[in-house]
């Protein structure tokens, strides 16, 4: 209850007291005068008459004194209008309203005009129902008002509210009953979200939630996150304007395109339904929804599936930014999964001749072994299930990375972390793991000079096999980047061991994907001999007819697509003391690949080679994938 309605209530009980005693020492005087006066007896009749008249009409009950009855009523009325009025002062403030402070003070003239009306009316019986139309009609043509312009879930006073209302009051007497409503974040698809700051008082987060479930625009956000999931999308891409929204899912490392959405208001009548999502995502990241212009960017959680079967729920770290454009607003959200979906090398699409060489080398005794990909090839998720594969049982393995993009922990593998936000690098934790002489460690950041100095100072001296994490399309790239740092290759290109590189590559749909016989060029291209294959897989082209084609099905399982999920190609690069001579020479990257095909060591046009004969993709997505 704010200050203002307090100070009313005080005023009230005050005014109360007041004329209680103005009415005892009237009835004191009235006594004493009719002793002395002897013209008393006519004044006692004209009380007869005026009790005669007040005593059942008015408040005041035998003798002249406060009704016991009547005045608690009026006391609880005004107890009741009290919580009304304050309710409908907070309830604007939540929602924004300017005109808050007008009316307060409407609320408070009203309640004062009723209290002189049941003192002013002779009848009680007539002046305390005015008095109960005038606290409960403002307050009932507020609500009425309010409930226009918000969404079923969030009306109050519906007839789902008023069962919700009692089912909780019940529920306090251990009467547990079901009820709606349900807030409207609670209807659509069985998604929560819920937003994320490591260093954000938890209060203010749970301020978060609840703006972003006020917002207008929260169950649209709700809806799209879900499709998206559903549509094995791992980012989502808008874009919004004066005449439509266009929508992108990026399926597959691909983007597809859905059909635009033309403007449509929402519940406010005002705004487009995807401003109104851009507003609420804003308010859930603990942005500014007003501003459209200006870079805005911050993460939340997303959890999609039946909390009471936690064994089926999928959690989403949601990476969300936005830009204006020229002609509207640009919004994209990345959707990273908090469990990797893979546990083994085999789910990866490591085959099995490679598992024990890549074993060999992550279960070394010294040295570095880097781990590589271009962006968005999956190299956390590999990187993972590297270390779930190491050796962690014998060993002492510990795990090193930014808390800002935490990785699930790995039983028997000890974590090391930096806050990348407030400037820490991985200095202070590999330090610390080098010193406790920790066997393997895992290094998801390895890029500054100052940190593979400070391994190398420790690999001079000791065993400790570091595996970093390196982003680069290929093995050869790697080992250039690794090396680009300031810091003397002699020191670090004798202490490489290898490169694992991979690359993620469509895989063709089972249920539509065709044969055919491939020409001579593509076999070229393939490096293979003109009679070594007779038929290999293709996606489903179109019928020559037109007509037949309009007719055909659409493929259910890809959706026309022609692919359907992802496998990785691995390159496994054992460094030779031949390629760390062309290192240390500087050599150009197409010189260390002869190198690399003169030793026999398998690369990723070997391994796309191996997969589109098993029929698992195509000659067009290893052409894009390789850039052959």
């Amino acid at each position: 209850m704010s200050l203002y309605f307090r100070r009313s209530f005080f005023v009230f009980l005050f005014f109360l007291f007041v004329l209680t005693l103005f009415s005892l020492a009237g009835q004191e005087c009235f006594a004493q005068g009719a002793a002395a006066d002897p013209g008393a007896a006519k004044q006692a009749a004209l009380q007869k008459i005026s009790d005669d008249l007040f005593r059942d009409g008015g408040w005041w009950g035998p003798g002249n004194y406060f009704s016991p009855i009547k005045l608690p009523l009026y006391i609880l009325l005004f107890l009741f209008w009290v919580a009304t009025a304050s309710w409908v002062n907070a309830d604007q403030e939540r929602l924004g309203r300017e005109k808050r402070e007008t009316l307060n003070l409407i609320y408070l003239l009203l309640c004062t005009l009723g209290g002189v009306l049941i003192f002013l009316i002779p009848l009680f019986w007539l002046a305390f129902p005015l008095t109960i139309l005038i606290c409960f009609v403002p307050a009932l043509t507020y609500v009425v008002i309010r409930n226009r312009t918000l969404p079923p879930g969030d009306k109050v006073l519906t007839g789902e509210h008023l069962w919700f209302l009692f089912a909780v009051g019940m529920g306090k007497f251990g009467v547990k009953l079901r009820y709606g409503p349900r807030g409207s974040y609670e209807e659509g698809p069985p998604i929560e979200l819920e937003p994320m700051g490591k260093e954000v008082d938890p209060k203010a987060l749970m301020a978060r939630l609840l703006l972003a479930r006020n917002a207008l625009g929260f169950n649209l956000l709700r809806e799209n996150l879900y499709d998206a999931v559903q549509s094995r999308a791992t980012a989502i891409r808008f874009e919004l304007n004066q005449e439509q929204t266009k929508i992108w899912h990026q399926v597959d490392g691909m983007w597809l395109e859905l059909l635009p959405v033309p403007r449509k208001l929402g519940y406010s009548k005002e705004m487009d339904i995807y401003e109104e999502m851009q507003d609420a995502v804003k308010k859930l990241i603990g942005g500014n929804p007003e501003d459209r212009r200006s870079k805005q960017g911050g993460k939340f959680r997303a959890t999609i599936g039946n909390p009471k079967k936690k064994n089926t729920l999928k959690r989403f770290e949601v990476d969300y930014r936005s830009q204006g454009t020229p002609t509207g607003e640009a919004a994209m959200f990345q959707l990273h999964a908090q469990i990797v979906p893979f546990k083994t090398l085999d789910a990866i699409g490591v085959r099995a001749e490679m598992q024990p060489k890549i074993l060999e080398q992550i279960n070394g005794l010294r040295g570095f072994v880097l781990v590589s990909a271009p962006p968005a090839h999956g190299l956390r998720s590999t990187f993972t299930v590297l270390a779930r594969a190491c050796d962690r049982f014998t060993k002492d393995v510990s795990n090193i990375e930014d808390v800002n993009a935490a990785s699930e922990p790995i039983e028997n593998v000890s974590l090391g972390t930096y806050d990348s936000y407030k400037g820490e690098t991985p200095i202070k934790p590999l330090t610390d793991m080098l010193f406790r002489g920790i066997a393997v460690i895992f290094v998801r950041d390895l890029s500054s000079s100052e940190s593979i100095k400070t391994c190398c100072d420790y690999l001079d001296n000791t065993n400790h096999l570091l595996i970093a994490m390196v982003r680069a399309k290929d093995g050869v790239e790697t080992l250039k980047r690794f090396l680009a740092v300031d810091f003397p290759a002699q020191k670090t290109v004798p202490l490489i061991n290898s490169v694992i590189s991979q690359r993620l590559i469509r895989k063709l749909c089972p249920e539509c994907k065709e044969t055919y016989e491939p020409d001579p060029q593509e076999l070229k291209q393939l490096r293979l001999a003109p009679n070594q294959v007779q038929q290999i897989f293709r996606k489903r082209t179109p019928l020559p007819n037109p007509h037949e084609e309009a007719r055909r099905k659409i493929c259910p399982n890809c959706h026309g697509v022609g692919y359907f999920g992802r496998t990785a190609l691995f390159e496994l690069l054992v460094i030779s003391d031949a390629v760390k001579a062309l290192l240390l020479a500087n050599a150009e990257p197409a010189v260390i690949r002869q190198q690399f095909n003169k030793e026999g060591q398998q690369t990723f046009f070997h391994e796309g080679v191996r997969l589109l004969l098993k029929g698992e993709t195509d000659v067009a997505e290893l052409s894009r994938v390789l850039k052959m």
